[in-house]
């Protein structure tokens, strides 16, 4: 069972520049095991010439945690990010996610490998929304003769956050949906996810897996699987995975 985690939430929250949504609203609370934290995600696949660049993710937050972050970042208060308050957005969320891998788990034709930095950052306000877009590189280099096969999962491990994933730029997730919203003495259970997801909407991800950049020179396919070898809060919960195999033409 997941513990107290009243000196960890400053961490695990740092999804979203250290979403202080939980030092706002949960500060000295009991951790419960529906979440507090809900990101919308979008996932591509990069190509160059050469192979896999890496994978894209396009983040929408909550309002409540976008309140939480503008209210840090946002020194003027206009609900619009300078260069300078991009700046700072970008090396705070880039550092406080750095242990959890960005939330982000890989593997490569079977074999895990460790996020250890996002490039190409940049964050906006939309619908009062915070919106991020980021490259997690992984460079997967196209053999003649091989298929290679690259794995993609997002998700908080301790479930402190939800992860949705959209085919949809700037899809929300409305959390006021669910019953237990807001309610912090709920005890830590695995169930909470599937009552989280029926009680806002969420169903499990079918749509297409886009790939950008220049993959005219490959044969690819891609699928969404439930990934069995990434189960995660005690192997009690199956997260969904993209899959990308490729190979040269």
């Amino acid at each position: 069972m997941r513990e107290r985690i009243t000196g960890q939430v400053g961490c695990r929250l740092g999804m979203a520049v250290i979403m202080l949504v939980a030092l706002c609203v949960f500060s000295g609370q009991r951790a419960t095991a529906h979440p507090h934290a809900f990101v919308s995600c979008a996932i591509s696949f990069v190509m160059d010439k050469t192979g896999l660049v890496g994978c894209h993710q396009h983040w929408t937050l909550d309002a409540m945690t976008t309140v939480a972050v503008l209210d840090v970042v946002d020194t003027d208060h206009n609900a619009f990010l300078s260069m300078d308050e991009q700046t700072a957005l970008r090396n705070l969320t880039v550092e406080s996610l750095r242990d959890y891998h960005y939330f982000t788990a890989m593997r490569v034709n079977g074999r895990g490998v460790a996020v250890e930095t996002i490039t190409d950052f940049t964050a906006e306000v939309w619908d009062n929304r915070l919106v991020y877009d980021f490259l997690v590189p992984c460079r997967v280099a196209a053999k003649p003769g091989k298929r290679q096969q690259v794995k993609v999962a997002v998700y908080d491990d301790s479930f402190y956050t939800y992860v949705a994933y959209t085919a949809a730029d700037r899809t929300a997730i409305d959390p006021s949906k669910d019953p237990m919203f807001a309610n912090r003495e709920a005890p830590a259970q695995p169930g909470d996810y599937q009552r989280f997801a029926e009680a806002v909407g969420i169903s499990k991800f079918n749509g297409d897996i886009q790939v950008t950049g220049d993959p005219q020179g490959f044969r690819i396919d891609t699928r969404v699987e439930d990934a069995v070898d990434m189960a995660y809060f005690h192997d009690q919960i199956i997260p969904q995975a993209v899959v990308m195999t490729f190979e040269p033409k």
